[in-house]
């Protein structure tokens, strides 16, 4: 687990070398890899940088940039692939002699042997950039659920690439670009920028599951190796539980290859408790589990958390927040968030991320579970249990349909139009505030991006809605939640793996009936989850919480001089005029208790305080320091 940065220049006037790269951007990811540091450069078109959290093979043999033997192909690369035995034995017969005995010497001769296509064949977390200093093509990858980050900037000068979306920001090509309206947008309304997308223009996140190649002379491809299935589902009842543990088993096992000490995340719900308790039954020794309470309110887990803990046989480590946890997290959660990010389940994921670091360096995680087996049973069930009707008659008069009670929410939808489609109900899942008080505070408020097709689905057949809801977790709210996770842990150096996302287990998901995992009548998901857990505990939880904090209470509270500081008081933000009164009257209503207004108020809050930290100054960073270069002719 590493930071990585790169650059490729379109012209052979563009001459520097390793020397010339920024230390500024390199120490930009000097969290993400804090046991090592190595820069390479042809001295004519590219260059890499890279930071280093050794995990595999901790000699020096594994230190990045790796070169092959030869020198010609150049890796870059931040993750971990799991089957990379088994492909360093197909390689061997293959004729390669390898230096080390981690994953990155395998990937990069793997890339040298079978190209692009070896992308597909690699079962881990990752994202990398590949260099053929004879053919002078980059290749950029990132793995196929997108849990490791990439961002790269495209100009007529070259293109950039990094972990971090601060290192594009302090680039020198980066000056003069503009905000994205579009990125810019979706945030507002997503309080996240998903991918292609980024905040500035000409700036992009690489997509999961997909490679972008690049040449000297400005040619540029791309292509996919990895596409969340929509086949027919083959496995049903008892057949798709013992499918389904046997994958999770064989995961965990596969990513508990480690030369440091592991650990676990431990809440009370099922996912990170079924991983916990797979890697008791596969460890030897001891496990370390580490849990966030609450102190004790209608969010706090930790009690369940404890009765896992004890019945799976873990040590366990809990920490609570407590009130003046905003204040003192707020720089660092600020801080690790290198674009503009609004979920502020970051705040308890960053306590829990620190306090395993004191014990252990890689932590398995139980993120997956929701997305793959139907587990947001609110947003699932809801929709579901009225396609039907919804397919009779889209009217709210013919089909006594309740939107408040459909959209679980009361937090400013009263001026919405009544849907038109199953996307756009789940559109208004997702966005949480209307289109209307956004305008009255927002009176420029971008439009959504006319290329922008995730809530883009019209179908009314049962079977296909309930696979069309599952994919749009998978490449949507799931890569918010997984840029949450690496953040948080990265801050702290930690690694966090995600077996729940191993590709054996994504695969026997796709191929698992809907009505396997998810109960519409009784609001009960992830059923072939629950049946696996209950072969190692008793206690299981039917309640679902989340990983969260009293946002509500703490605008209220701690907070509340910094909302009014740093949103109330200012006349616009990223170049948005702001209607103050407009917001302070939504803030007034939540100061009240009339509403809970906290995840809006909380994104705009989160955007002000990026914006100063990350972006007013971003033209007086330290800068790659290069001629002006052209496309040659």
């Amino acid at each position: 687990m590493c930071g990585i940065l790169g650059q490729i220049t379109f012209s052979d006037r563009g001459c520097f070398t390793a020397e010339e790269i920024s230390p500024r951007l390199i120490d930009l990811m000097a969290r993400r890899g804090p046991d090592d540091e190595g820069v390479w450069s042809d001295g004519r078109h590219c260059a890499f940088a890279f930071r280093r959290l050794s995990i595999l093979d901790l000699s020096d043999s594994a230190r990045q940039p790796m070169l092959t033997h030869d020198g010609r192909f150049v890796l870059v690369y931040n993750g971990e692939v799991y089957n990379f035995r088994e492909l360093r034995s197909e390689l061997v017969h293959e004729g390669v002699k390898f230096r080390s005995t981690g994953d990155t010497e395998v990937v990069l001769y793997a890339l040298v042997h079978w190209g692009h296509r070896a992308l597909s064949r690699f079962n881990g977390m990752f994202a990398l950039g590949f260099y053929d200093s004879v053919e002078k093509h980059l290749l950029l990858a990132r793995d196929h659920a997108g849990i490791k980050p990439l961002y790269y900037m495209l100009t007529p000068r070259g293109l950039v690439f990094a972990s971090q979306y601060d290192q594009i920001l302090a680039h020198g090509w980066s000056r003069e670009s503009q905000v994205s309206p579009a990125a810019l947008g979706l945030y507002l309304r997503l309080g996240y920028i998903p991918a292609p997308y980024a905040l500035l223009q000409d700036t992009y996140m690489l997509e999961p599951g997909s490679w972008l190649q690049v040449s000297g002379e400005n040619r540029v491809r791309h292509g996919r190796f990895f596409e969340f299935s929509f086949s027919e589902p083959s496995l049903r009842g008892e057949e798709a539980f013992e499918a389904v543990d046997a994958a999770v088993s064989s995961a965990v096992r596969r990513q508990l290859v480690s030369d440091v000490p592991l650990g676990t995340f431990l809440s009370g719900g099922i996912d990170s408790p079924l991983v916990a308790a797979k890697m008791r039954a596969a460890s030897n020794g001891t496990v370390r589990a580490f849990t966030i309470g609450t102190s004790g309110d209608h969010l706090d887990e930790s009690s369940d958390a404890a009765a896992y803990a004890r019945e799976i046989g873990v040590e366990h480590v809990v920490e609570h927040v407590t009130s003046d946890t905003p204040l003192q997290m707020l720089d660092d959660v600020v801080a690790a968030c290198g674009e503009p990010f609004a979920d502020y389940s970051i705040f308890p994921t960053m306590l829990v991320s620190w306090l395993a670091r004191q014990q252990v360096k890689v932590m398995l995680s139980g993120d997956g579970g929701d997305e793959l087996f139907w587990g947001y049973f609110d947003r699932f069930a809801s929709v579901l249990e009225k396609v039907d009707g919804f397919a009779q008659s889209p009217s709210r008069q013919n089909t006594g349909w309740d939107l408040q009670r459909l959209l679980k929410t009361s937090t400013g939808h009263e001026d919405l139009r009544w849907p038109g489609s199953i996307g756009d109900i789940y559109r208004l899942k997702h966005t949480r505030v209307s289109e209307g008080w956004l305008k009255r505070m927002l009176p420029d408020l971008p439009e959504w991006p006319s290329d922008f097709t995730l809530f883009s689905y019209t179908g009314l057949e049962p079977d296909r809605t309930a696979q069309w809801l599952r994919w749009n977790e998978f490449v949507g709210y799931l890569t918010m939640i997984l840029l949450k996770v690496d953040r948080a842990s990265m801050y702290h150096s930690l690694e966090v793996r995600v077996p729940l996302l191993d590709k054996e287990v994504v695969d026997v998901a796709a191929r698992v009936d809907w009505r396997s995992c998810l109960d519409v009548q009784r609001r009960l998901g992830k059923l072939p989850l629950r049946h696996s857990l209950a072969r190692h505990v008793r206690h299981q939880t039917w309640t679902k919480r989340g990983f969260t904090v009293p946002m509500d209470v703490w605008l209220k509270g701690p907070l509340r001089p910094v909302f009014e500081e740093a949103v109330i008081e200012r006349e616009e933000i990223l170049g948005l005029p702001l209607n103050k009164a407009a917001v302070r009257a939504m803030f007034d209503r939540h100061l009240s208790g009339q509403v809970n207004y906290d995840w809006v108020l909380w994104m705009l809050l989160s955007l002000a305080l990026w914006e100063q930290r990350h972006f007013t100054a971003r033209r007086l960073s330290s800068t790659l320091t290069q001629p002006e270069t052209q496309i040659q002719p």
